[in-house]
């Protein structure tokens, strides 16, 4: 599997994204720092972007990416990522909406859609519980 860096705002579903792509059980768990998930996958805590005296540290830790992956929670209409944001980084950036299975409407979906493609996801996914497929379809672009 590429090394893969999950960014995103806090409570996304970084963390779930990370367990349910290595196949492990989910559970809540709190990123107070960067953390390596399995061999492959980087964990940032939602604070990095939320701050963006932090920006050096998900530039720096990047470097060990081959993948970045940007979350954005289907039903939060905020975006924290800035237009253009992909570029701080030199690798590959696919958007991925998370929680969709709690969407209260289509509508959000693509509003969140819109919001990573100005943020410079190249690829979005849509995933969440009871979303096999798309789950299915992101490992293999992981792999």
């Amino acid at each position: 599997m590429k090394r893969v860096m999950l960014i995103g705002k806090t409570g996304c579903g970084k963390t779930t994204l990370a367990q349910r792509l290595l196949g492990e059980a989910v559970r809540y768990q709190k990123t107070q720092t960067v953390s390596l998930r399995g061999s492959c996958i980087l964990d940032t805590p939602g604070e990095y972007l939320e701050q963006r005296g932090m920006y050096k540290a998900l530039i720096v830790t990047a470097a060990d990416a081959d993948l970045i992956l940007f979350l954005q929670d289907a039903a939060d209409p905020e975006c924290a990522f800035s237009p253009g944001m992909a570029s701080l980084f030199p690798k590959p950036v696919v958007g991925v909406i998370t929680k969709c299975d709690l969407c209260p409407n289509p509508q959000c979906l693509a509003a969140a859609a819109r919001l990573l493609a100005l943020a410079g996801a190249d690829t979005v996914f849509s995933v969440g519980l009871g979303m096999q497929d798309e789950l299915e379809a992101l490992v293999r672009l992981l792999s």
